[in-house]
């Protein structure tokens, strides 16, 4: 038992060196864009189309250890349903707030973990005919994200990540998710 202690102690020694050496530039932009789908109840519907693609903004600041404090935007796209002459379409945005972990998993390879609460505008809108009408609602919903990184440079990295919240419009929700590749620069 003590041998696997003094093991877990000196890699959890190692990491936090090896972050605090790659954590030398503070302030940083992630810049990402792809897939986005909404988890939508498509019955009776002629038509839905769930999947479109989304972009991230994330600003953050690394406090060391691997601990950082994100503030970000996220546009998930538009979502699409028909019902014969009715078209309605789901447009959901966030503003999101959290805690980022990130733990090296090599000399350029890491894993980045994010939870906070995302602010999520889910703005709905319906058209029949020529007659059209738009309304939006705001909810406050958990926030989760990872991502695997790549360093090309001390100050450049190379993020595939995935991000998970949800929208929710008169009472009825459905989960959004986003899987993205982008870029991290530190500066």
């Amino acid at each position: 038992m003590k041998k696997q202690a003094i093991v877990l102690a000196a890699l959890i020694g190692a990491a936090s060196a090896h972050a605090q050496a790659q954590a030398t530039e503070p302030v940083y932009i992630t810049v990402a864009g792809g897939a986005t789908k909404l988890n939508l109840d498509c019955s009776g519907t002629t038509s839905c189309d769930a999947s479109d693609t989304g972009l991230k903004l994330v600003g953050g600041y690394q406090f060391g250890n691997g601990l950082s404090l994100e503030l970000g935007y996220l546009s998930f796209g538009k979502f699409r349903a028909t019902d014969g002459a009715l078209g309605i379409t789901v447009k959901p945005t966030a503003f999101v707030l959290g805690g980022a972990f990130a733990m090296p998993l090599g000399a350029d390879w890491g894993f980045n973990f994010r939870l906070g609460l995302a602010q999520v505008k889910t703005k709905v809108s319906a058209v029949s005919g020529s007659l059209s009408a738009a309304e939006n609602e705001s909810k406050a919903k958990t926030y989760v994200g990872a991502g695997i990184t790549y360093a090309i440079s001390k100050t450049v990295k190379l993020e595939f990540g995935a991000d998970a919240t949800e929208a929710q419009f008169a009472g009825e929700k459905g989960t959004l998710r986003m899987f993205s590749l982008g870029a991290t620069f530190a500066f």
